[in-house]
């Protein structure tokens, strides 16, 4: 009896560590596939960071993203309330032809002591006042009616001077 249950006992050792054996290969094969995961992870990781944002890795140059807003530009919806009581408002396209040009003029009156702004053209909020005809007697924005160029004097809210002809702008401007 004795060497029956030796033999029993051997028999359940065997299916235990058979059982250990199984059990601790599935967790070693659950270990590894975690570590694959995870170097996965990491390795997409640091490739999207590489090459789709492109800073993290590269040279530390710093480059100002500072936003400063335009207080020159406006809108031709704005073209009767700035705060000053005199200032001219220049009309223009820039993306057109003499675009250079008129920024010239522009640098030099600029420079001066009146007050100028500029109207974009070729915005589409400022689409709807582009006319075939300019209306040189606008008391308000929905009014207006301007042509690529136009420079306008605005005194006290109101239309003072409209000059729509490229000669008379140059003339003033120049």
């Amino acid at each position: 009896m004795l060497k029956k249950r030796i033999k029993v006992d051997k028999q359940v050792k065997s299916e235990v560590i058979r059982d250990i054996n199984e059990d601790t290969d599935q967790v070693k094969k659950f270990i590894i596939i975690l570590v694959c995961v995870a170097l996965i992870a990491g390795l997409l990781y640091f490739l999207t960071a590489k090459y789709l944002i492109k800073d993290n890795f590269q040279d530390e140059t710093n480059t100002s993203s500072d936003v400063t807003i335009a207080y020159d530009n406006i809108r031709a919806g704005n073209l009767f309330n700035r705060p000053y009581d005199k200032y001219y408002v220049f009309a223009y396209d820039p993306t057109s032809t003499k675009a250079g040009y008129y920024a010239a003029l522009l640098y030099n009156f600029a420079n001066g002591d009146d007050k100028i702004y500029f109207l974009d053209l070729s915005l589409e909020i400022n689409k709807n006042y582009i006319g075939e005809k300019s209306n040189p007697k606008a008391s308000d924005a929905s009014e207006l009616s301007l042509t690529d160029p136009t420079l306008i004097l605005i005194e006290d809210g109101k239309i003072k001077k409209y000059y729509d002809e490229e000669k008379s702008i140059i003339d003033i401007l120049g």
